[in-house]
């Protein structure tokens, strides 16, 4: 899997969140175009994440493991994880105002970190 492009994605997305937590409570005028523009590019990139992820176990699956790093076991159940963490982002973009998105796309970011940094190697 590509995970630099897994770890700009997960951050456009914190990105993303936080600016539409932080324009959740507008309701009209120009903070509220602001808003459904990056609620938009916020949903676009959730899907782009989660395409990165399938795609990861449809067209690649021997980069999800390492041969003495990283059971299959744990990869699928990593990305199960981030899978559902990117639903819960959308549902919660989806339903304006998200006072809750800026702590889940946070969040999110740490679980891609850690996903990254587990599939990496350790040097003995």
């Amino acid at each position: 899997m590509k995970d630099r492009r897994l770890l700009q994605l997960a951050q456009e997305l914190e990105w993303l969140g936080c600016k539409v937590g932080h324009y959740g409570a507008e309701t009209s005028g120009p903070a509220a175009d602001i808003l459904h523009e990056r609620q938009r590019e916020l949903l676009a990139t959730a899907d782009k994440v989660e395409r990165e992820l399938k795609d990861a176990i449809r067209f690649n699956l021997s980069t999800l493991v390492g041969v003495e790093y990283y059971s299959l076991e744990q990869a699928l159940d990593s990305i199960a994880r981030l899978l559902v963490a990117v639903e819960d982002i959308k549902q919660s973009a989806a339903a304006l105002p998200a006072p809750e998105l800026p702590p889940k796309v946070r969040q999110f970011s740490r679980l891609v970190e850690d996903y990254v940094s587990e599939a990496l190697p350790t040097a003995a």
